[in-house]
């Protein structure tokens, strides 16, 4: 059985908020080592869109769009672990906030080797 409520108030949610969940999504996925800086350049284009570690937050034109910057371990398919990390924060940010995302463009900006490791 279903229960509607009606809203007592108004609830808002902050940006942050949003990139904060859209890192750690990302993060969970296996094959990402790490978040990547978001390179210079990037961030001068984006003065107005949060920005938090390897994250970039476009809400203009009534749109929810993100840049996710990462790292790769380097056994990881690229194209396919791209794709998790899309799904990962697209999911999160509709399952926690209620709110649909309209873009999750990945960039792979590194592949992460440790000393020694061979590919």
């Amino acid at each position: 059985m279903s229960e509607e409520r009606e809203s007592i108030g108004r609830i808002e949610v902050a940006p942050e908020v949003l990139a904060t969940i859209a890192h750690f999504a990302a993060l969970r996925v296996d094959g990402v080592s790490e978040m990547a800086p978001i390179p210079p350049h990037i961030a001068r284009m984006f003065r107005r869109a949060t920005r938090q570690d390897g994250i970039v937050l476009d809400l203009s034109d009534n749109q929810v769009k993100f840049s996710i910057y990462v790292i790769m371990e380097p056994q990881a398919s690229v194209l396919e672990i791209s794709r998790q990390v899309q799904s990962a924060v697209a999911e999160s940010i509709d399952t926690l906030v209620g709110v649909s995302v309209d873009a999750v463009n990945v960039h792979v900006e590194d592949v992460f080797y440790t000393q020694g490791e061979v590919f």
